[in-house]
């Protein structure tokens, strides 16, 4: 639960009856939750809370967080927002040390590869110990050559070396965490493409190398229900994998994973009542068809699929079209095929 140490505030120069209307149509649009309490808007974020309000000479806006890393995200985010809003907020709370506190920092352990396709790479730091919690997934931040590392400003936001534009943050899934050693370990596989900024970064990484982390955060494990349908394509096995050594040993369920070829298959764990098939791209397997061949019950389920942007859109439309409600189903774009910007 967050503490006062884990909250910021700010005064705004908009009147309240402006600036709630505006505020709960934003947040509506990119799906957070809204309320009204007493003439307050009350917006739930991933990690925390924002509340805003009238006040004597504008708008109030106070932002409650679950730690210090989400505060740090949370202000980061709505630092932006705001000022693509023309708006340049003052906060008031804890400012930092210097080091964004969503920020980790490791180094490179080991580099392994693991098949064809896949690469592992082991990270330590003690930053890592907030990793058990708050989220599967988190940034990888690789900045232009020669940049320092982000630092904050003394409003306390996130300061990007050469701009934020120019740092690569994909995303990627916590595969391995080890908390029991003196340093605590993560690992991470990487979906090996030509011409992937983090597929040629992963082949001249060296034991030693400093990395620097964002996170953790997105997804933090399976939706409840009795029956688990997962499907996914090559980008999607490391969250399909997490996924599985989550569910409770008496889950039911499917999964059906794409991969290049044979040699890039995995052993990986899952519940005796859950099926695990691995279909080969070689062979012409495509994660949409493999959704179609998912035989979903009526009831107590929960659908998981990832993999390209418009197969997940399309999925989305499938299952709505298959009875499911939106609370009953996951269908995430790990990537962008026009961009090929996206890497997980």
């Amino acid at each position: 639960m967050a503490d006062g140490s884990h909250r910021i505030t700010t005064l705004l120069p908009v009147d309240a009856e402006t600036a709630l209307p505006r505020f709960e149509a934003r947040a509506r649009a990119i799906g957070f939750a809204c309320a009204r309490i007493g003439g307050r808007l009350r917006v739930t974020l991933s990690g925390g809370t924002a509340t805003v309000g009238p006040a004597p000479g504008g708008t109030a806006l106070a932002v409650t967080a679950e730690d210090g890393p989400h505060l740090q995200m949370l202000r980061d985010y709505l630092t932006e927002e705001l000022q693509a809003a023309g708006l340049r907020p003052l906060w008031q709370g804890p400012p930092g040390d210097g080091w964004p506190a969503s920020h980790a920092r490791t180094r490179v352990v080991a580099v392994q590869r693991l098949s064809p396709a896949y690469r592992r790479v082991i990270l330590a730091g003690a930053d890592l110990a907030r990793f058990g919690a708050g989220g599967l997934h988190f940034r990888l931040l690789l900045g232009p050559p020669g940049a320092d590392w982000p630092r904050t400003d003394g409003n306390g936001v996130t300061q990007w070396p050469g701009g934020a534009a120019a740092w690569h943050k994909p995303v990627y899934t916590i595969r391995h965490l080890d908390l029991t050693l003196p340093e605590p370990q993560l690992a991470f596989d990487v979906f090996l493409h030509a011409g992937g900024r983090v597929t040629d970064w992963t082949a001249a990484l060296r034991p030693g190398t400093d990395v620097a982390l964002a996170g953790p955060g997105g997804d933090r494990g399976p939706r409840p229900a009795f029956w688990h349908g997962l499907v996914g394509d090559e980008t999607a096995l490391p969250v399909i994998a997490r996924h599985l050594a989550l569910l409770p040993a008496d889950a039911r369920g499917a999964a059906l994973i794409v991969v290049p070829d044979r040699a890039d298959i995995q052993p990986l764990a899952a519940p005796p009542g859950l099926a695990l098939r691995w279909l080969l791209r070689a062979e012409g397997a495509t994660p949409l068809a493999a959704l179609a061949e998912l035989s979903i019950p009526e009831t107590g389920r929960a659908v998981f699929f990832a993999a390209e942007q418009a197969e997940a859109q399309a999925a989305r439309q499938a299952l709505l079209a298959r009875g499911l409600a939106k609370s009953e189903f996951t269908a995430a774009g790990y990537w962008n095929a026009a961009t090929a910007a996206g890497e997980t």
